[in-house]
């Protein structure tokens, strides 16, 4: 969620990061009246509840190349496994026929099953000022694209319509976005560094399946502190806003919120230009944008990053 600099005695040319993202109690669901009959047929049923636990275990490979004192290339490969389990809240009685029916539905909506993949890619471009406002501040700027690497899948909305078992995960966006990074930073009181960042990703248009990603919009305050030269803490708010996805044009009511986290973490320097980071986010709040929809509510999350620069 930051990015933590210790000091080091020379600007290194190339830098691998390996990121390990975990989410282990993300939950959402929505009411239903809908079941399926044992011919397939989608047929009307007592109100009732999904409800979908999902846990989500990321890994980011990334590398830097220094081209010089200000330009930088990036790239970044992630690779997720998303694990989840789905259940029924009975909210009236219902018959064997209708239980089995909204059974029968669940499944092919939510399934207890384990999807792995890689997900979007990402390329960058970054350009460092120094001395922006202050001698020592330093505004690093990247603009790029996500590159379609994830697996995206055919309209769910569609499929559910017709008694077909289909998926609403999503591993991409089937197309390449156009992304902007700004992140500043500005030294303060001997060993403090504030930092300020904000990142967007802008869909422009519809992948082969009709699907058009969503806005998605993120931006980050806080703080380091160099406690030692092997050794700092980071105290961060992050805030995140998500507009809606479509589908041939129409929204996706399972996407669209708004959410804000604290994170804290260190920094410890471990071998010659090894790195290894931590930080631990807790929710602050959380909002979805739409009454209808099963958008998912994130509980906390743990990160751990490790960088070598050579």
């Amino acid at each position: 969620m930051s990015e933590v600099s210790l000091a080091s005695k020379e600007i290194a040319q190339f830098r691998v990061n390996i990121n390990m993202l975990v989410s282990p109690d993300a939950r959402g669901g929505h009411l239903a009246s809908e079941g399926l009959s044992a011919t397939g047929k989608v047929i009307d049923v007592p109100l009732h509840r999904h409800r979908v636990a999902l846990s989500t275990y990321r890994i980011d490979v990334g590398l830097q190349y220094l081209l010089n004192d200000r330009w930088t290339l990036q790239a970044n490969v992630p690779y997720a496994i998303k694990d989840q389990e789905a259940s029924i809240e009975w909210l009236n009685p219902v018959s064997p026929e209708d239980e089995q029916a909204i059974l029968r539905s669940r499944d092919i909506h939510h399934r207890d099953e384990t999807y792995t993949g890689l997900s979007d890619s990402d390329l960058f471009l970054g350009y460092r000022v120094r001395g922006l406002f202050k001698t020592s501040d330093v505004l690093f700027a990247r603009f790029g694209t996500t590159i379609p690497t994830g697996k995206t899948e055919e309209n769910p909305w569609k499929l559910g319509e017709a008694g077909i078992e289909h998926l609403h995960i999503q591993f991409g966006t089937g197309t390449f976005n156009p992304v902007a990074n700004l992140r500043y930073s500005l030294p303060f009181y001997r060993a403090g560094t504030l930092t300020a960042s904000v990142r967007g990703m802008f869909p422009f248009y519809e992948n082969s399946k009709t699907y058009r990603g969503p806005v998605e919009l993120s931006y980050t305050a806080g703080f380091t502190y160099r406690l030692f030269d092997w050794l700092s803490f980071n105290g961060n708010y992050l805030g995140f806003y998500q507009s809606a996805a479509a589908w041939a044009g129409e929204r996706d009511i399972n996407t669209g919120m708004r959410y804000s986290m604290a994170a804290f973490g260190m920094s410890l320097a471990t071998l010659d230009g090894i790195i290894v980071s931590g930080n631990v986010m807790f929710p602050l709040t959380q909002e979805t944008l739409y009454d209808e929809g099963d958008a998912i509510e994130f509980g906390n999350l743990v990160s751990l990053t490790t960088t070598y620069s050579f």
